[in-house]
C-alpha cells in the first residue's frame, strides 16, 4: 500500500473533524471521571494543541503582526471559516472583529456551544503565546457565547 499525499482542507473543516472525533471522547471522559476532571483534561489538551499551532504558524507566516494577519486571513477565515472586519492595525497592534463565525455555527448546530467555547475559542490565548510571546490578546466577547461579534485586540506588550 502506498501513502497518498495530504489533501489540503480548510481550518474550519479540520475543526469540524476534530470536534466530531472529540465530542464522543469528551462525553466518555465526563461519564467516567465527572465534569470537573473532563474539563481539566480537555482544557489542558486544547491548550497544548493551540500552542503547537501557534509555533507552527509563526514558523510559516512570521512572528509579527503581518504574520498574524496572514493567519487570520488565510487560516482562520480561509475556506469560509469566518468573516473578519479589520478595525485598525499597525506594527504594534491588530484589531479586528469576527462578524460571522463558521466555527460557532458548527457547534450551535450540534447544540454544543459551551463545548465549542472550550474546544475552539479558548485556544486563542495559548496560540498567541507560542506565536509570539511579545503579543497579548484581549477579547471581551464571542459569537459562540451569543455576542454579535468576536472582538479581537492583539497588542505588542508594552505598547
Amino acid at each position: 500500500m502506498t501513502d497518498t499525499p495530504d489533501i489540503p482542507i480548510s481550518h474550519l473543516q479540520r475543526r469540524k473533524i476534530e470536534g466530531r472525533a472529540l465530542i464522543p471522547f469528551i462525553e466518555a471522559l465526563s461519564e467516567k471521571f465527572g465534569e470537573d476532571a473532563m474539563r481539566e483534561v480537555l482544557d489542558a489538551t486544547i491548550s497544548k494543541m493551540a500552542a503547537r499551532d501557534g509555533a507552527q504558524w509563526a514558523e510559516t507566516y512570521g512572528r509579527n503582526i503581518e504574520g498574524l494577519k496572514s493567519v487570520v486571513r488565510d487560516v482562520w477565515a480561509g475556506g469560509g471559516g469566518m468573516d473578519v472586519e479589520i478595525i485598525e492595525q499597525s506594527e504594534s497592534h491588530f484589531d479586528f472583529n469576527v462578524t460571522r463565525c463558521g466555527y460557532a455555527e458548527f457547534f450551535k448546530s450540534l447544540g454544543l456551544t459551551e463545548l465549542g467555547v472550550r474546544i475552539h475559542c479558548n485556544r486563542d490565548h495559548a496560540m498567541v503565546e507560542r506565536f509570539n510571546d511579545e503579543l497579548g490578546l484581549q477579547r471581551s466577547q464571542t459569537i459562540m457565547q451569543g455576542a454579535a461579534c468576536c472582538d479581537f485586540r492583539f497588542r505588542k506588550r508594552g505598547s
